[in-house]
Formats: C-alpha cells, sequence, structure tokens
C-alpha cells in the first residue's frame, strides 16, 4: 500500500496534544448511577489497558531502532509517545472511579510484568513478532474495550480523552497496515523461523533459553485474559452486542487495506495465536 510518510509525519507532529490540557478536577458525570462494583470493574479495565499501551510504546520504541527509512523512525518515536500519554490519561479516569494501579489483581500484575521483561533485552526477533501483532491488539482496543467503556458513562471528559486517543490510533493503524503490507512483499516465502532468526541456526542454549521465553509468554498471556475475564465481567462485555464480529470482520479486512499482509509468515503466526486465546476466553465466558 502506498503511503505518505512525510505527510504522516507532519499529521503526527500536529497531532500531539498533553493531559495538562485537561481538568482532571471535573467530578465522573453519571457516577451515581454505578454501583461500586461496576465502577472499580471500569477502573480495573483502564488501569489493565494502560499497562497494555506502555506495552505498545515498547513495541514503536522497537519499531524506531529497526526502521530503514528516518521518516519511519520518527514516526514511530512519536507512536511511543503517544502510547505513554494514553497511558497516563488512562491511570487519571481510573482514578476518577476510585481505582489506581496498586488495585490491579496480583496474577495480572505478574501477567504484565513478564510481557514487558521481554524487552529487557529487545532484539530482532521480538521486533519481527510484536511489530506483526500489534494491529490485532489496537483493533481491539478500538473495536472491542473502547466502546464498552464509553457505554458506562455519559462523562464529558472521558468522552474527550478516548476521542484523542482515538485520533492517535487511526494513525497508528495506517502505519500498520503499512508495515504489515511491506513486510508481506519483502519476506514472502519466508517461513517464521527464518525471518525471527534472520536465517542464522541458534545454537541449544539459545533454543531453550528462546522457548523457555516463548512457553513463559504463553502462561502470562493465559493469565492475563483468564484474570480480566473473572475479575472484569466489562471486559466480557466488551465482546457482546456484535462487537466482536466487527473486530474480527475488521481482522478479515487487513488484507484489504495490505494487500501482501497474509503472505508474512510471522503475521500468520500471530492471528493463529489470536484464535487460541479468542477460542480460550470463550470456554472462560
Amino acid at each position: 500500500m502506498d503511503l505518505d510518510l512525510d505527510r504522516m509525519l507532519e499529521s503526527v507532529k500536529a497531532g500531539q496534544w498533553s493531559i495538562d490540557q485537561l481538568d482532571w478536577s471535573v467530578p465522573l458525570a453519571g457516577a451515581d448511577r454505578l454501583d461500586a462494583r461496576t465502577k472499580r470493574e471500569a477502573g480495573l479495565a483502564l488501569v489493565f489497558t494502560a499497562r497494555l499501551e506502555r506495552q505498545a510504546a515498547r513495541i514503536f520504541a522497537l519499531a524506531s531502532e529497526h526502521a530503514d527509512d528516518p521518516r519511519a523512525a520518527a514516526i514511530y518515536q512519536f507512536f511511543a509517545i503517544d502510547e505513554r500519554r494514553h497511558a497516563d490519561a488512562e491511570v487519571l479516569l481510573a482514578q476518577r472511579y476510585g481505582v489506581t494501579e496498586t488495585d490491579l489483581p496480583k496474577p495480572l500484575h505478574w501477567a504484565m510484568k513478564v510481557l514487558e521483561s521481554n524487552f529487557d533485552e529487545p532484539n530482532t526477533a521480538l521486533h519481527e513478532m510484536s511489530s506483526a501483532s500489534i494491529i490485532l491488539f489496537e483493533l481491539a482496543l478500538d473495536s472491542l474495550l473502547v466502546p464498552s467503556l464509553k457505554d458506562l458513562t455519559d462523562d464529558a471528559l472521558q468522552a474527550r480523552v478516548f476521542r484523542l486517543i482515538d485520533l492517535d490510533e487511526s494513525r497508528h493503524l495506517a502505519m500498520d497496515y503499512w508495515l504489515l503490507d511491506r513486510k508481506g512483499e519483502i519476506y514472502q516465502g519466508r517461513d517464521a523461523r527464518a525471518i525471527l532468526t534472520g536465517g542464522a541456526s541458534p545454537g541449544f542454549v539459545e533454543r531453550m533459553r528462546g522457548k523457555w521465553k516463548l512457553y513463559r509468554t504463553l502462561l502470562a498471556l493465559f493469565t492475563a485474559f483468564g484474570t480480566t475475564t473473572v475479575t472484569m465481567p466489562v471486559m466480557r462485555k466488551a465482546a457482546e452486542g456484535g462487537r466482536m464480529d466487527r473486530y474480527l470482520a475488521r481482522v478479515a479486512a487487513i488484507p484489504k487495506k495490505a494487500p501482501h499482509a497474509l503472505e508474512l509468515a510471522t503475521f500468520r503466526m500471530a492471528l493463529g495465536g489470536q484464535r487460541r486465546v479468542l477460542s480460550l476466553m470463550g470456554k472462560l465466558s
């Protein structure tokens, strides 16, 4: 797909905003219509989303390091700033529900720490896998979680924050499609192992270390989704009312915007992982 990187970079620069521009002292509108349990669930969903946003910031920062075009590198640096700002805003929104980051359930906190630790020693394999899968998470945020949180209250401040986040995410998605299409064209015909290892043959220690990190990451993902399903029914409700169908339709339509996406083995691997996670969520529900 064609994307004017000069125009995108200018758009990203022009679209920057600050949480300091907003008045966080305004009480939560509609709070009187929410019981204590619902407010806690909404707050927990927001701080969990904030942790996911910070993970996205790490992914974009790594993408910047691996970009072979200086304009793309600069755009991804701004995207990392965007995601950290989103996280800060969501934490402040959660506080208006009476929830802080310390309220996150311990199993979920552990799971997120595991996922975050993968970036302690970032490498090319991590970039290739994370950059191929982030679009699935961003579409889920845009199609499932944020709409369900919007339904909870008609609070004007929350609506404004989500509108600002939506504008940022629209630019992120455009770059996600561009990168998927570009990588699919570059790596077509290569299997996932060749992409992740750069064609090298890792030694025994490297293979065992890689498998350990993979299994630990999978355990963390299952723990995260299992914990949210049990402790935050609002996350389950996010998939109701046809939203999951719309989300899956958007995922299925990715090749229309990124024609070479399915030629990228790491993206096909990410789709397989997504199917397993959705299957698990269905069983837990």
